[in-house]
C-alpha cells in the first residue's frame, strides 16, 4: 500500500474543505438531483476565493432516499484533474467531520475558538488536497448530515444498500457533471468506510447496475468510471478480529499494558489464532479497558473530555462548535439545505448509528483482496496514536492479503509540500 508524500496532513488544525466546483456545461438537472453554487459562508470574511457547490440526487425506490453532497473543484485544472469521492464514517457522520476534521482542506482559526461560537472564523489552508484534486463529499447513509428521506422506511438501511445507494448517487451525479465522468477517479474515506469504501468501489469496478431503479442505459456518461484506485484513513477492516487484536497489541506497544498482562492475555485467549468466546480471555481483556478507560480513544496523548467546558482544546468541543455552526441559520441559507428536511443537526447521528442503520458486513478483507486482483491502486494511511483503529491491527489485516507493496508503512512526511499535479503519479 503506497502513501504519497504529495498530501499533507497537519494533525494541529482542523481542516475545512470547501473549495470550488466545475460545472459542467449543459448539464441536465432533475427534480431530485440539483447542484447550486455558494458564493458566500458565514465565518469566512467577503466572498469564497472558490466555488462550492451543494446539492442534492434521489436514490433508490421512487427516490425517496435524497442524498446531500458538497462538490468541490480542483485549484489546479478541474476539466482533467482527478475526482475523488471522499465518504465519512461512524456509520451517520456527517462530510463535515471531514471537511473540519480530516485536515484535506481550508480550516478553522483555532485563536477564534471557543464552543459557544455559533461562526468560527474560517480560512485557507495551503496544504490542501483539493490544490490539485477534485473532491465530491457525500453526506451517506441516509439521515446523515443533510441527507433525508421521504418515507420512514427509506432510513433503514445496510452496509450493502448503502453502497449500491452512493454507486447510483454517482452514476446520476455523472448526467449532472457529464465533462467530469472520463476523468480518473478514486473513492477514500476514513473510520468505519474501511467496510463501505472496498464494496462500492466493487461495485464501480465491476460496473454493477442499481437494481432498485432505472438510473439509465450504458451511453449514460456514469456508465462506464474511470476509476484508479481507492484510499482509505485509518479504516475499520474487520469487527472481531483485526480490531481486538490490534486494540491489545497497541496498547502493549505503547505500555499501557504491561508485558505479564500482555502475556495472560495472549494465553488465555488463545493467541495466536486467538479465541475472544473464552470466558477467561473475556474476563482478561477487561485489564484492557480498565487501562484504556482515562485516555481519549481516538488520540490517546489529548485529555479525555469530561464535560463539554473541561478543556477548550478537547475534541467534544470542536464538535460542538460545528453543531453550532450547521444548525445556523444563515449557514443553511447559504449551503442551499431544504427547509423543512432536518432538524436539529447533529455531526454525528446517534439514531443512524444505533437504530436505523444495520452493520451486516463483519469483514472487508475478501473485497480488498478481489481488488488487489483488478487494474486499481490502493492507499492506506493512519495516525499513530488511533486507539479505535490502531496502525498495528491496519498492518495486520494488510499482510493478510499476501501482496506486494509499492512502498511499505512510514511515517507521514509533514514538512513537504504537495508537488504532485495529479495522482496518477502517486
Amino acid at each position: 500500500m503506497r502513501k504519497s508524500n504529495h498530501i499533507k496532513q497537519n494533525c494541529c488544525v482542523f481542516l475545512l474543505v470547501l473549495v470550488s466546483i466545475f460545472s459542467a456545461a449543459n448539464g441536465t438537472t432533475s427534480l431530485n438531483s440539483e447542484s447550486r453554487l455558494v458564493k458566500s459562508l458565514p465565518g469566512f470574511s467577503g466572498n469564497l476565493p472558490f466555488k462550492l457547490h451543494t446539492g442534492y440526487v434521489g436514490v433508490g425506490k421512487r427516490e425517496e432516499v435524497q442524498l446531500f453532497y458538497y462538490f468541490i473543484e480542483s485549484e489546479q485544472d478541474p476539466e482533467s484533474d482527478p475526482l475523488m469521492l471522499w465518504l465519512t464514517g461512524g456509520p451517520g457522520c456527517s462530510s463535515l467531520s471531514a471537511i473540519f476534521f480530516e485536515h484535506i482542506g481550508v480550516y478553522f482559526n483555532r485563536t477564534t475558538l471557543t464552543w459557544e461560537t455559533d461562526l468560527p472564523t474560517l480560512q485557507s489552508n495551503p496544504y490542501s488536497w483539493t490544490k490539485f484534486v477534485n473532491i465530491l463529499f457525500l453526506e451517506s447513509p441516509v439521515g446523515t448530515g443533510f441527507s433525508y428521506a421521504t418515507t420512514d422506511e427509506s432510513y433503514y438501511v445496510d452496509d450493502i444498500n448503502a453502497s449500491k445507494q452512493i454507486y447510483e448517487f454517482l452514476r446520476k451525479w455523472f448526467k449532472v457533471h457529464p465533462l467530469l465522468a472520463t476523468n480518473p477517479l478514486y473513492v477514500g474515506g476514513s473510520s468505519y468506510c474501511g467496510i463501505i469504501v472496498p464494496l462500492i468501489t466493487q461495485e464501480i469496478v465491476n460496473g454493477t447496475k442499481s437494481t432498485s431503479i432505472d438510473i439509465g442505459n450504458e451511453d449514460d456518461p456514469g456508465s462506464h468510471m474511470n476509476i484508479k484506485g481507492y484510499i482509505l484513513g485509518s479504516p475499520v477492516t474487520d469487527h472481531f478480529d483485526t480490531s481486538r487484536i490490534g486494540t491489545v497489541d497497541f496498547a502493549h506497544r505503547v505500555s499501557l499494558l504491561s508485558n505479564d498482562y500482555y502475556e495472560l492475555i495472549k494465553v488465555s485467549c488463545g493467541a495466536p489464532h486467538w479465541n475472544f468466546s473464552i470466558a477467561e480471555c473475556g474476563k482478561n481483556l477487561e485489564i484492557v479497558s480498565d487501562c484504556i478507560d482515562s485516555l481519549d480513544q481516538s488520540h490517546i496523548l489529548e485529555p479525555k473530555c469530561i464535560d463539554s467546558n473541561s478543556y477548550y482544546l478537547c475534541r467534544k468541543n470542536y464538535q460542538l462548535i460545528v453543531d453550532n455552526w450547521a444548525n445556523n441559520a444563515h449557514v443553511r441559507e447559504a449551503l442551499h439545505v431544504r427547509e423543512g428536511t432536518v432538524g436539529h443537526w447533529t455531526r454525528c447521528n446517534q439514531t443512524v448509528k444505533y437504530n436505523s442503520y444495520n452493520k451486516t458486513v463483519t469483514s472487508s478483507v475478501s473485497y480488498h483482496q478481489y481488488l488487489t486482483n483488478k487494474p486499481i491502486r490502493a492507499l492506506i494511511y493512519s495516525g499513530d496514536q488511533d486507539l479505535i483503529v490502531t496502525y498495528v491491527g491496519i498492518l495486520r489485516w494488510i499482510k493478510k492479503l499476501n501482496i506486494p507493496t509499492d512502498k511499505y508503512w512510514r511515517p507521514w512526511e509533514q514538512d513537504i509540500a504537495p508537488q504532485s499535479t495529479s495522482l496518477e503519479k502517486v
